[in-house]
């Protein structure tokens, strides 16, 4: 077994991501069918609530520790400890499954309670959470196991545990919601908890891959791989704590968790200042929660997808480099690629959903709804782009040891959002907690590339053109593809599924024509190939 590259493994986990976010869209094309248009935001304001929940039990059982296990694993190869590495994995195995198990008892028999904190009381998602702490069991382990192959700079294989994942999940979602709504004719209830359980099968099918993958993982480490006692430092610095891995572990834990939090903050504020200020009825609070905390966030989490393919990659190969003492001139160089890398990844196809947000709003929701939907989804983009290169720079940040700095940034975020969510909410509408969460972003995003700047001094002229060049092809793109829509639905309707993914196709095939000539011809393009010859460690 070969080790990824810097850009094999980027790609790797970026088509996988993609992948898997676009199976979680486009499998709300029939099950938005199947519930059918009377109770379809209920189901999805009902679903989005349940998932929130679950993705916040989900980070505090994993807690951090994939991340911090990579980073860990890729410094301990590095130097070749590689027995330390197996050392760290059965212990952290063991220790995240103990903590699956208490988080899943919280789920399951104080589900009621659960729901009266993070669900504004909304007792419909009471059964879906303790149908979802199944999955508890066995998620903190497989969080484990990826980050011990991540650590071992074998990324793709990783990453392709993440579509068996997804396509195990949407497939019983789909079986289950056809059996109950059609052939039952059932009720939105029962299939919305039959879909949460679903995640339990794809968590296992993903866990069963990565075992067989450990076993080649092992395998692959030859004896000249491996420093004898001789070869090896000794200053304790690598030696296996457990207070020193929860340190490492819960800064990456409060990045993770931060969308997770913001969302389930939004759900809750958003029904009160809704039901308490606006006197707003439940139907109408469903609606809208449904267009922005579901709808949408589907949609960007294709986005998001991209900056944590980005992060997964640069966290062992930072690591790496940190624990071989490199210069910080290696580094630098290194930053610059990243930053460049991410700008060129991530932007474009930002624009990209922007551009086409209409047609996207029709044919995974409902073509009614396209013109205030496409307008959110919009606004949710904006705040996407921003939540990946917070991302990406917190991540930074806590593997070149500025932890407290970056748990600083993390607090005054949070307390930015709380500021502004009443006065946008109330000013803005359903644009409201988006907007807060993209200006918190944005705030601390030039706060933490300040500091990383001023420490590796990454950015000069030279960055400096290469990234307007990058800006200046992505609004080009945006121009012809906007242009290129506005024509295209004058010859095919929109205004049904079909033709909304006809003009996707067409757009998307454009959109790349354009950016990828537009590289070329100014040397853009030219950053693949150097993360292509970037070695993890």
């Amino acid at each position: 077994m070969k080790k990824d590259s810097l850009l094999k493994s980027s790609l790797w986990i970026s088509i996988s991501g993609i992948i898997s976010r676009v199976l979680a869209v486009v499998y709300i094309i029939p099950w938005n069918i199947w519930i059918g248009p009377l109770a379809v935001n209920a189901a999805n304001s009902m679903y989005g609530k349940v998932y929130n929940i679950y993705n916040l039990f989900l980070i505090i059982a994993t807690a951090g520790i994939p991340s911090a296990i990579s980073k860990e694993v890729a410094s301990h190869n590095a130097l070749g400890r590689f027995d330390q590495s197996e050392k760290l994995f059965k212990k952290y195995s063991f220790y995240m499954t103990l903590v699956g198990i208490g988080c899943a008892a919280i789920m399951f028999f104080g589900a009621k309670y659960v729901a009266i904190v993070l669900a504004a009381g909304d007792m419909r998602v009471v059964t879906p959470i303790k149908y979802l702490s199944v999955a508890m069991l066995i998620i903190p382990a497989l969080g484990i196991l990826r980050g011990y192959i991540q650590g071992y700079a074998f990324i793709s294989y990783s990453a392709f545990s993440q579509v068996i994942e997804q396509i195990a999940r949407v497939a019983y979602m789909l079986y289950a919601t056809y059996t109950i709504m059609v052939l039952q004719k059932g009720n939105y209830v029962s299939a919305v908890n039959q879909s949460t359980l679903a995640s339990f099968i794809g968590a296992t099918l993903a866990y069963v891959f990565l075992l067989w993958i450990r076993v080649r993982v092992r395998k692959s480490t030859t004896i000249e791989d491996i420093k004898t006692k001789d070869d090896l430092p000794t200053d304790g610095s690598l030696d296996i704590n457990f207070g020193s891995m929860l340190r490492s572990a819960i800064p990456f834990l409060l990045v993770d968790t931060i969308m997770t939090v913001l969302q389930l903050f939004d759900q809750t504020t958003f029904t009160w200042i809704y039901q308490l200020i606006l006197h707003a009825s439940e139907k109408t609070i469903d609606n809208l929660y449904a267009m922005f905390g579901f709808q949408a966030n589907k949609i960007i989490m294709v986005l998001v997808s991209l900056a944590i393919s980005v992060s997964a990659s640069v966290i062992p190969a930072l690591s790496a480099m940190v624990s071989k003492k490199a210069s910080d001139e290696y580094i630098q160089s290194f930053m610059r690629k990243i930053v460049q890398f991410t700008v060129f990844i991530i932007l474009p196809a930002t624009f990209g959903v922007i551009a086409i947000s209409r047609q996207l709003w029709t044919a995974f929701v409902f073509y009614d709804q396209s013109i205030l939907g496409s307008k959110v989804l919009i606004v949710s983009c904006v705040e996407a782009f921003f939540y990946c290169i917070f991302m990406i720079l917190e991540n930074i940040l806590q593997v070149t040891r500025h932890m407290r700095k970056s748990m600083l940034y993390l607090a005054i975020a949070y307390l930015l959002k709380i500021i502004l969510q009443l006065p946008l909410t109330l000013a803005l509408g359903v644009y409201g907690p988006v907007t807060a969460t993209a200006i918190s972003f944005i705030i601390m995003s030039h706060f933490a590339f300040r500091l990383i700047n001023k420490q590796f001094k990454i950015v000069d002229k030279v960055l400096g053109k290469k990234l307007l060049r990058i800006l200046f092809d992505g609004l080009v793109m945006l121009f012809v593809v906007s242009i290129a829509n506005f024509l295209i639905v004058k010859v095919i309707s929109d205004a049904t599924k079909v033709g909304a993914i006809i003009v996707i196709i067409i757009c998307g095939i454009i959109g790349v024509l354009v950016y990828g000539l537009m590289s070329y011809k100014d040397g853009s393009l030219n950053i693949l190939k150097e993360i292509r010859d970037t070695k993890i460690y």
